[in-house]
């Protein structure tokens, strides 16, 4: 009785000391955990990092003016593995997102040798108004949009990603990648991306699969968490965390632990594994996946979201020529559409996690919304 009596007071203080204390103290920055806490002017502090952001795009850029760097010039008669267009438009306040981008963007393809081309499309009807794809134009290719204004946003949206699309198409490059200007690229994206495509496509060796319509590169966190489709994933997890403690147990054999049930082992670690998951968030835990693309894994994608997607060269012109047979609105926005696309080519549609890119937007490019600040709390700065 004595025995029980010690060994609950050690659970109740493992659990008190990891839920009351540790996690409050480590997760209260991080978004989507459920120890969170809002901070004060939230949007204040995500307007302090933009600037810091823009500071340090500002500074490359400006070594680069200053340098004898070669910058990458386009060889019409070689094959790239990819071909980059930055989408970008002026917004009412000028975020300077698309200067952050392509100052990520930029080294990497310098550092490619020709293996990537980088160009930038103004799709803003007055190229003018967009003072950073101007101020871009000294360091790379930028194409204007030379589209009539139109009020209607969302047709308006795709019948720029399918310029967008053909200008990729221009280049002779294995896979188009298509990235918006509030899409923020990590430091090693293209060549992440390489052992992506060489190392984790699902059904690479599999005589049967079928080709696939495109990767995409960003899943919003707020929907990486658990819900009732990941139920299976935590349950799972407490099962191996409460085998883990019962192996454990055994392997020790010490006369203390013989006394002491492998059922109330197995039940008290693999609660506490599960909370400690769930508290935490499941966003977050995927986030950590990050430290190394051994840890990617490719998935089938959703119809959301297109900040980064990647498409072979071989289905891009048929999306582009899709795009232009429907008509994109509020009620049928281009993400659904292209997802429709794969659908009717009977091609898969993947997602790579974890997000191989951040979503620094505030504002919607397409209205006056604004994102919930909680989305810009994560692990890692972008």
């Amino acid at each position: 009785m004595v025995l029980y009596r010690r060994i609950w007071i050690y659970v109740a203080t493992l659990y008190i000391a990891t839920f009351v204390l540790l996690l409050p103290l480590l997760c209260h920055r991080l978004g989507f955990s459920k120890y969170f806490n809002k901070p004060n002017e939230p949007y204040k502090f995500l307007e302090a990092e933009n600037k810091e952001r823009t500071e340090e795009a500002k500074k490359y850029f400006n070594s680069l003016y200053k340098s004898t760097t070669t910058l990458p010039q386009y060889d019409q008669n070689g094959q790239s593995d990819f071909s980059i267009v930055l989408l970008t438009a002026h917004r009412g306040s000028n975020t300077h997102y698309s200067l952050q981008v392509a100052s990520r963007l930029l080294p990497q393809v310098i550092s490619d040798e020709g293996r990537s081309v980088l160009t930038i499309f103004n799709s803003d009807p007055q190229p003018g108004l967009n003072e950073d794809a101007v101020y871009l134009s000294k360091f790379i290719e930028v194409v204007n949009s030379s589209l009539p204004v139109t009020s209607a946003s969302r047709s308006r949206e795709k019948d720029d990603y399918i310029l967008g699309l053909e200008i990729g198409l221009r280049h002779n490059s294995t896979y188009i990648l298509m990235i918006e200007d509030d899409a923020l690229p990590s430091i090693r994206l293209l060549g992440h991306l390489r052992y992506v495509l060489k190392h984790k496509m699902p059904g690479k060796f599999l005589k049967g699969r079928r080709d696939w319509a495109f990767l995409k590169l960003y899943y919003p966190e707020k929907w990486q968490g658990f819900g009732w489709p990941e139920l299976p994933e935590l349950v799972l997890i407490g099962i191996v965390g409460g085998s883990l403690a019962v192996w454990v147990q055994l392997k020790m054999r010490s006369p203390i632990q013989r006394k002491i049930s492998l059922y109330c082992t197995f039940a008290v670690w693999g609660v506490y594994v599960v909370l400690v998951v769930y508290t935490v968030g499941r966003a977050h835990w995927i986030e950590l996946r990050k430290l190394s693309p051994v840890m990617y894994s490719v998935v089938k994608a959703p119809g959301c979201c297109t900040p980064g997607v990647l498409y072979p060269r071989s289905h891009a012109r048929n999306l582009a020529n899709f795009l232009k047979s429907v008509q994109c609105s509020e009620s049928y926005p281009m993400d659904v559409a292209i997802d429709d696309f794969a659908k009717k080519m009977n091609l898969e549609r993947y997602l790579v996690i974890p997000n191989m890119i951040s979503h620094i937007g505030v504002h919607s490019s397409l209205g006056s919304r604004m994102k919930h600040f909680a989305e810009f709390y994560l692990m890692f700065k972008p």
